[in-house]
């Protein structure tokens, strides 16, 4: 039997299911999904808008005629920057009197049963201004969170109060919470990877990621440390786009971009495929990385110079200068970041970047902001390289303790594609494979890292690094034989670095073989010796490009993953290893 009007109404008074909250879930999809084509910021604003004119309707309706009390978000409702399907981090702030908690408590039921009917997701917390501050003290997360704090409804005054007391406590204790937030960095990274170089990228939580760029306003709150903006902030808005579209596309407040969605995310952000998806996640996630890397090696020195002896408190009540060490033609060392020498002009050296690349990797000294700034002004590099340009370049690869963060902070800044534009087709381009932890560029850095340990084995280091550097540089869109292709480019390359034509010529012959000793050792029999005799036919009989090919197998397979380099595949490389080098013992070498 059927129930009448009445009792329909009868039941919705038994159990209430208020305006503001009751469809926010459902129409805050539907807005994005409107929204969709509109930029990532204005749509978010909207969003935003939405959520927060909800829950302020939903506060006076549950709070009718209260006072002494506020609704607070955190999180990104807190920042503005909420997604189709965030969370709703809300606190509940009173007076912290005994009256001011009862009330609190009341309205505290009447305000979060309803947001968890209407199927939002929801994290909350009813605390005074001095239980904020106590959470704060004691859990670094909360704290952090709590930074971003923002009133909704209710009594302003106390939400600004809270603000103001969580922001000066953070300050005052920085020096404890520094380490704190840099091991909890560390953690998330151990823990879920670095963001540029997953297949299945966690947008949040990996190095890189949306949590790495909301602690850049954590640091820079200490007042340790100013933080970067500009490129990184444009990277931000980027991962926020790619959260928005992989929300909607699942429809709940995902964060990984998981291979079954990743389509509908390309699709959703107008990209062709989803390598140019999780090539655009790459950029920006190396983005952040390097501002939160620099930003938490400001706020340490700070902390360094601050302290009674310290180089810097000896210099102030000694009234003497900072000392500057020479470190190069137009570079200081200041206190263990390279720097531009005071008065020297950037913009008449067009090999001032190569060389304090070199600089930097010889000493482990890191760039100061103004001399990656300082980069941008100096001239093209000549066509082809000047000597000095190319002796410095060879200086640093050959670097393999500080080679990957230079190459890294330099790549970021813009420089590797002004030296070498073959490389813009290759960085941060994904790889299917899974014996592959890197993206195509960062796998050739990481080879070129572990030949250098392997230098004393060949009789040309420096040709041993330029294979291992271009190894892998025909792996671009639409190429099937990336071997052959890469060798192809070699000559390009070469001419305008200003190698000879017989260097160019071997880093051709390695490039386009760099595959060849693996695949045989694990494909035929090494006891045949028509395998021998083809292998070194393929290298023109030269014994020296051979042991330089064997050196580059194996540090190849190093670079690529633990997976790519077992104790089988080992012993067949050496197996056929052994069986060239008889071969050559007995027979005339060419060239």
């Amino acid at each position: 039997m059927s129930r009448s009007g009445g009792d329909r109404d009868a039941s919705r008074a038994e159990v209430p299911h208020p305006a503001g909250v009751r469809d926010l879930k459902r129409d805050r999809h539907e807005l994005a999904v409107a929204l969709a084509g509109q930029p990532g910021r204005q749509r978010r604003q909207a969003l935003g808008d939405l959520v927060l004119a909800r829950l302020t309707e939903h506060f006076r309706a549950a709070a009718d005629g209260v006072e002494g009390i506020a609704l607070a978000a955190v999180g990104s409702v807190g920042r503005a920057d909420a997604g189709p399907h965030s969370d709703l981090d809300l606190v509940l702030l009173h007076d912290g009197s005994p009256a001011g908690k009862a009330v609190a408590a009341d309205v505290a039921q009447r305000l979060w049963y309803p947001i968890w009917d209407a199927g939002l997701h929801l994290d909350h917390s009813t605390r005074s201004l001095a239980e904020c501050r106590h959470v704060a003290s004691k859990d670094l997360a909360a704290a952090a969170g709590l930074l971003d704090l923002r009133h909704v409804a209710g009594d302003e005054m106390l939400a600004l109060q809270a603000r103001s007391a969580i922001l000066a406590d953070w300050r005052s204790a920085a020096r404890k919470r520094l380490p704190e937030l840099l091991a909890a960095s560390r953690a998330r990274a151990e823990r879920c990877g670095e963001l540029a170089y997953l297949i299945e990228p966690n947008i949040k939580e990996s190095r890189g990621g949306l949590r790495d760029y909301v602690s850049l306003t954590a640091l820079a709150a200490t007042w340790l440390t100013d933080r970067p903006h500009g490129a990184v902030d444009e990277a931000a808005q980027h991962l926020l786009d790619v959260r928005d579209a992989l929300h909607t596309a699942s429809g709940r407040p995902a964060q990984i971009v998981g291979r079954h969605v990743a389509v509908d995310v390309a699709d959703a952000l107008g990209m062709d495929d989803t390598d140019e998806l999780l090539a655009s996640i790459a950029d920006a996630g190396r983005t952040i990385a390097f501002a939160v890397g620099t930003t938490e090696r400001g706020a340490r020195r700070s902390l360094e110079k601050s302290g009674v002896g310290s180089r810097a408190f000896l210099a102030k009540r000694l009234r003497t200068a900072p000392r500057h060490v020479h470190v190069a033609q137009g570079l200081i060392d200041v206190d263990g970041e390279l720097a531009l020498a005071p008065g020297y002009s950037a913009e008449a050296d067009s090999v001032l970047p190569m060389r304090a690349a070199a600089a930097a990797a010889s000493a482990g000294l890191t760039f100061t902001p103004s001399l990656l700034e300082s980069f941008t002004r100096c001239p093209e590099p000549e066509h082809p390289w000047p000597p000095e340009a190319l002796g410095a370049f060879s200086e640093l690869l050959r670097k393999g303790d500080h080679l990957v963060d230079v190459w890294e902070t330099l790549d970021v800044a813009g420089q590797i594609v002004r030296w070498l534009p073959q490389w813009a087709a290759v960085r941060n381009r994904p790889q299917r494979n899974p014996f592959h932890v890197y993206t195509v560029d960062r796998h050739q850095i990481e080879t070129v890292a572990l030949a250098g340990t392997l230098r004393r084995q060949v009789v040309d280091p420096d040709l041993l690094l330029y294979a291992a550097l271009f190894h892998d540089i025909g792996k671009q869109a639409g190429v099937t034989n990336h071997s052959k292709f890469g060798a192809g480019l070699i000559p390009g390359i070469v001419a305008r670095m200003g190698l000879s034509e017989s260097q160019g010529n071997d880093i051709h012959i390695l490039v386009r073989e760099h595959l060849t000793l693996a695949h045989f050792a694990t494909t035929k029999d090494a006891a045949d010796p028509a395998v021998a005799t083809e292998l070194i036919g393929r290298l023109d009989g030269r014994a020296d490009l051979f042991e330089t090919l064997r050196a580059l197998t194996e540090a190849d397979a190093k670079a690529a993953s633990p997976k790519a380099w077992t104790t089988w595949r080992e012993q067949l490389i050496d197996t056929l290893t052994a069986r060239v080098r008889a071969t050559f013992a007995h027979a005339p070498q060419v060239g």
